[in-house]
């Protein structure tokens, strides 16, 4: 961003195009992947195992089921929470509340990124 003024961020991030926040839609890697990939985070995607280290489901793990880049929201299939009625919800959740521990590899960059790094 190009201003340091906070609101004028949140603005930002909030009206950006969609390609642009699927670059502010990057989770910090686990210490495993760090070292293995040689980076510090990437790109979310659908598929992922990821473990949530802030909130309500702090410590819980599970596995990305859907990637909202309009809301920029995660919803994961452990983190759900009963209805009155009985039925269950998944609760989104942010991206900097999560660590990417097991990543996807079904498609191309993904594949050429790990063959890249090892």
């Amino acid at each position: 961003m190009k201003t340091k003024n906070q609101n004028l961020q949140r603005k930002m991030s909030l009206y950006a195009p969609l390609h642009k926040k699927k670059k502010l839609m990057h989770v910090a890697l686990s210490k495993d992947l760090r070292i293995q990939l040689k980076r510090r985070s990437l790109g979310i995607r659908k598929g992922d195992e990821v473990r949530i280290i802030k909130g309500k489901f702090k410590n819980t793990q599970g596995t990305v089921t859907k990637v909202d880049l309009k809301k920029m929201k995660v919803y994961i299939d452990t983190a759900v929470v009963k209805k009155k009625s009985g039925g269950q919800v998944q609760v989104p959740i942010s991206t900097a509340k999560l660590r990417i521990t097991k990543l996807i590899t079904t498609d191309k960059s993904r594949q050429k990124l790990m063959q890249i790094k090892v």
